[in-house]
C-alpha cells in the first residue's frame, strides 16, 4: 500500500484525477512500518517495541513488520469459535501464523486458553484493510448458521431476502475495485462509459473525445467505491436478521486484504449444510466473485462434507468451500456437474419443477481420500467405553405413539452406530441399557465427552466466564461443543490448501480422541489414557477467568455412573 494520500486531490494509479467527489476505500496510513522503526533497528523485538505494537494492533505486534517468503505464512479465522478449525488445521501445518476473530467471549476465551491468538471483536468493527493485514496468505470463515440452520426460524431461507443479499454481494468486485473494464475515463468526466466497450455517454457525443481517446481515457479496474462498514450496512438493510449479512464477510475481508496488498493464496469457508440445500444463491455469489470478475481465480468448489466420514462419532454435514489463487488445490476432484446438482437440489425439483434459479458450480470438489481406506468408524458407545446396546435420551419421558409402539418425538438413539448431529441440549442427555424404559436412564455425559463427540481431545480447555455468582454455564458450554468446525474436516480441508497430507495424522488423532486400541495397520502407538471432566463439577469463582471443569476420579464400580 501506498503513503497515504490527499483525499481532495486523490488520482488512480495513472495519475487520473478521480472524478465526480470519489474518493478511494482505502485505509488511511502514513506508510510507517516496522521497517523504518529505529527501536527495532535497534535490536528489540516487535513484541517490546511499543510502536510496532501499537501500529499492529489489535493483531500481534510482529505483523508490523512485511511478510517475508519462507516465514510463517500469516493466516486470518473470522468467526473462529473455540477454535475447532486450528484444531485439525494444526494436525497438517503446526507452523501457521494466525489469528482468530470470535466475538463470544466464552469460546473467545476456550480458543485463547487452547493456545490460539483471539482477537475478542465483533468483526464488523474491524477494518480488513489495516496495514498490518498486508502479509496475511490465508483466510477462513465460520458464518453463524443460525438463520440458515432447520432448527432455527429459518430467515436466511427466505427467498426473497436471499435474492437482494444475492445481488449485493454479486456487486463487491466492483465495489472493492476488481471489476476490469475497457474504458474508464467516464470516472474522470469523459465521454466514454466503462460498460458497453466505452460507448459514447448520452450527452457527450460533442466531447472532443467522443471518436476516439483522449489523455483520460483507457481501461482498467474500476476503482473501489465503497468502505466496508458501507458494503456491510448496504447487505444488512436487506434482511430481517443481521446473521444472515454476515455472509458478505466472506467477500469484504479476501476483498480488502488483497485491495491492500496482502498475498491471499487460498480461501476456505465453513457453513450449515443449508446454505446450498435451502440458499445456494448465496454460494453462488461468492463462487462467481471468487472465480469470475471478481478475483478471476483459479479454483472454488463447493460440497457438503460429514463429519463421520472423516473419523468423528457424530454426524456434522456442513457446506464447505475451497478456493485457491493460482493452481488447483491438493485433492481436486472434477465431477459430473449435473448429477452432483440434481443430488443437491432433488428437494427444489420435487416441489416446485424446476432448480432454483441461482446455484454454484458442483462440478469440482476436493477428495482428501484420493482411494485409500476411510478412518475407522467408531460408535458413540466405543467412543464413551460404554455398552453396545445401550440407548441414548436426548429428551425426557415421552408418551408411546400406539400405531407404532415407539416414543413420541423421536430423541432416541442406539450407541451401536455414529451418532446423530450434537446439539447444545445434549448437555441433558441420559443413558441407559436396552431394557431400561426411555427416559429413565441415570446415567449422564460430561462436557470433555461431548466434545469427543465432535472430535475434540478430553483434555480440551472449555473454558466459561460467569456472568453472575455461582453461574456454571452448563448451557454456554454444550453450545460451544456443538457449534465448531469438527477437527476431523478441518484437517482434511486445511491440508488441501496448506501443509503436509491430512490422513495418518488424523488416523493418530482419532485414536487419541477415542481412545482406540492400536493395530498393525495403523501402526501407531497407543495413546495416553485421559482423565474424566465432569460437566457440573463444583468450582471456585474467585478468578475472573472460570474454568468449569474439574478432574475426578470414577467410582469404583462395574456399573457406568455419572454424578450430577
Amino acid at each position: 500500500m501506498s503513503d497515504v494520500r490527499d483525499d481532495t486531490a486523490a488520482v488512480d494509479e495513472e495519475g487520473r484525477p478521480y472524478a465526480n467527489g470519489f474518493r478511494p476505500a482505502v485505509y488511511e496510513w502514513d506508510g510507517w512500518a516496522c521497517d523504518v522503526c529505529t527501536v527495532c533497528a535497534a535490536g528489540a523485538a516487535c513484541a517490546d517495541c511499543q510502536a510496532c505494537t501499537d501500529f499492529a494492533a489489535p493483531y500481534p505486534p510482529h505483523w508490523a513488520r512485511d511478510w517475508e517468503e519462507g516465514e510463517p505464512e500469516r493466516g486470518i479465522e473470522v468467526f473462529g469459535g473455540p477454535g475447532g478449525m486450528p484444531t485439525g488445521r494444526e494436525l497438517v501445518d503446526n507452523s501457521g501464523d494466525w489469528v482468530l476473530i470470535e466475538w463470544n467471549r466464552d469460546a473467545a476465551a476456550t480458543a485463547r486458553a487452547a493456545g490460539h491468538y483471539v482477537v475478542e471483536a465483533d468483526v464488523r468493527t474491524l477494518d480488513p484493510r489495516h496495514p498490518a493485514l498486508r502479509g496475511v496468505r490465508r483466510f477462513h470463515g465460520s458464518p453463524p448458521c443460525q438463520t440458515l440452520s432447520g432448527a432455527g426460524k429459518r430467515s436466511g431461507w427466505d427467498s426473497d431476502e436471499v435474492a437482494q443479499l444475492h445481488a449485493i454481494m454479486w456487486q463487491a468486485g466492483e465495489v472493492f475495485g476488481f471489476l476490469e473494464v475497457d474504458d474508464l475515463c467516464s470516472l474522470y468526466g469523459g465521454p466514454h462509459g466503462y460498460f458497453g466497450g466505452g460507448d459514447v455517454l448520452d450527452g457527450m457525443e460533442d466531447h472532443p473525445d467522443a471518436d476516439g481517446w483522449g489523455e483520460l481515457c483507457g481501461g482498467g479496474h474500476v476503482p473501489p467505491s465503497m468502505s466496508p462498514d458501507d458494503f456491510r450496512k448496504w447487505a444488512a438493510d436487506v434482511v430481517t436478521d443481521d446473521r444472515t449479512a454476515l455472509m458478505a464477510e466472506m467477500l469484504i475481508w479476501p476483498m480488502c486484504l488483497i485491495q491492500i496488498g496482502a498475498p491471499l493464496i487460498s480461501i476456505t469457508m465453513e457453513q450449515s449444510a443449508n446454505l446450498l440445500k435451502q440458499s445456494p444463491a448465496l454460494a453462488e455469489a461468492i463462487q462467481s466473485e471468487i472465480t469470475g470478475d471478481g478475483f478471476g481465480w483459479a479454483w472454488c468448489s463447493w460440497q457438503v462434507i460429514d463429519a463421520a466420514d472423516f473419523g468423528a462419532a457424530t454426524h456434522r454435514e456442513r457446506a464447505w468451500m475451497v478456493a485457491t489463487r493460482y493452481d488447483w488445490p491438493r485433492y481436486a476432484d472434477q465431477v459430473d456437474g449435473g448429477t452432483a446438482a440434481r443430488e443437491m437440489w432433488g428437494h427444489v425439483l420435487k416441489r416446485t419443477g424446476a432448480m432454483p434459479s441461482w446455484t454454484p458450480e458442483l462440478n469440482r470438489r476436493i477428495e482428501p481420500y484420493q482411494g485409500r481406506p476411510a478412518l475407522p468408524k467408531v460408535t458413540v458407545a466405543a467412543a464413551l467405553n460404554l455398552p453396545e446396546d445401550w440407548w441414548a435420551d436426548t429428551r425426557g419421558k415421552r408418551g408411546i405413539n400406539p400405531a407404532t409402539g415407539k416414543p413420541k418425538g423421536g430423541g432416541s438413539f442406539p450407541l451401536n452406530d455414529v451418532g446423530p448431529c450434537v446439539t447444545a441440549p445434549w448437555y441433558g442427555i441420559k443413558f441407559r441399557p436396552a431394557n431400561v424404559p426411555q427416559g429413565e436412564g441415570t446415567h449422564t455425559i460430561t462436557a470433555p465427552e461431548l466434545g469427543a463427540l465432535v472430535g475434540f481431545l478430553r483434555d480440551y480447555p472449555w473454558t466459561y466466564i460467569p456472568v453472575r455468582k455461582n453461574a456454571r454455564g452448563i448451557r454456554n458450554i454444550a453450545q460451544m461443543i456443538a457449534d465448531p468446525v469438527s477437527p476431523f474436516v478441518s484437517a482434511a480441508v486445511s491440508a488441501a490448501v496448506q501443509g503436509t497430507d491430512w490422513y495418518e495424522p488424523t488416523i493418530a488423532y482419532q485414536a487419541k480422541v477415542y481412545q482406540l486400541p492400536t493395530t498393525p495397520v495403523m501402526g501407531l502407538a497407543q495413546p495416553a489414557e485421559f482423565g474424566q471432566l465432569s460437566l457440573f463439577a463444583e468450582t471456585s469463582t474467585t478468578s475472573l477467568l472460570h474454568k468449569l471443569f474439574a478432574p475426578r476420579t470414577p467410582e469404583p464400580t462395574t456399573d457406568w455412573k455419572r454424578a450430577v
